[in-house]
């Protein structure tokens, strides 16, 4: 009897192990793994930014706009938002730079007494924009010349930390951003300030090229700031290295892009 009772006591031991402590065990361990595992992030913007795609690959470019547009306001954690801006940004300059309607672009017909730099004032534009979108090389006008013209109202937003240089819109929009290369500032100056754009210098040292001359499009340029030491300058070779030079350095195609559409006056607003 004692050998039976114990063998029983044996079945019985084995059967709440197997079936029941040893599962509940193994239950224990899954939820452990599983609680130890990363969440996969989910990315609500991919959907919208596929969406995108699919109307650019329609020729549907204003649809596709807005689809980025939204994923750049709902969705700034999404992988994509940084190609969604890069995108954005490239549409708008091609189309800002282009003989195509946009808002504000209008034709403007040359009168007597007209030259580039009083017709850019006057549109709040700049000589370099009127040059490049009527595909003129020199100053020269005639009465009756046809010009498409808009007005460049932005401010721009550098951002220290992150190393861009942002163009806004008068609304407050994304227009582009710009990647910099890297930035000095002078010494014992505040690394958040509010300045303008002072002047657009073309040229170098002594030999300044006159605005609107046929040595303009090819000539060195340089946006200087009513702050003194924080101009807007192409990356050379040696600025980096050198404590003396100092300003926000972009590589030398985007400041040629910039100096086309940044006037005197625009407002700059330099954030850690």
């Amino acid at each position: 009897m004692a050998l039976a009772l114990l063998a029983v006591s044996g079945v019985g031991v084995y059967y709440i192990w197997e079936k029941m402590i040893f599962p509940e065990r193994e239950l224990e361990k899954k939820i452990v793994e599983i609680r130890q595992q990363k969440k996969k992030k989910i990315d609500h913007g991919a959907q919208t930014y596929r969406e995108a795609v699919a109307l650019f690959s329609t020729g549907a470019l204003r649809g596709g706009l807005g689809k980025l547009h939204e994923l750049m306001k709902f969705y700034p954690d999404s992988q994509y938002y940084p190609e969604a801006k890069r995108v954005v940004g490239e549409i708008n300059v091609d189309r800002l730079l282009s003989k195509l309607p946009a808002p504000g672009k209008h034709e403007y017909i040359v009168k007597g007494g007209d030259s580039l730099v009083r017709i850019a004032q006057n549109e709040q534009s700049t000589v370099g924009y009127v040059m490049h979108v009527n595909g003129r090389m020199g100053a020269g006008l005639q009465k009756g010349d046809q010009l498409i013209v808009s007005p460049l109202n932005f401010s721009i937003l550098i951002s220290l930390s992150a190393r861009t240089l942002t163009l806004m819109t008068e609304e407050g929009n994304f227009f582009k951003e710009y990647s910099m290369v890297h930035y000095k500032i002078p010494p014992n100056s505040s690394s958040q300030f509010d300045t303008m754009i002072k002047a657009l210098v073309v040229g170098s040292g002594d030999a300044l090229v006159p605005v609107g001359s046929s040595q303009f499009v090819a000539a060195k340029k340089e946006l200087r700031c009513e702050r003194r030491g924080v101009p807007i300058r192409a990356a050379l070779p040696d600025s980096d290295g050198n404590n003396y030079i100092t300003g926000f350095f972009l590589d030398s195609s985007d400041l040629e892009e910039l100096a086309l559409i940044v006037r005197p006056g625009m407002k700059v607003h330099v954030r850690k």
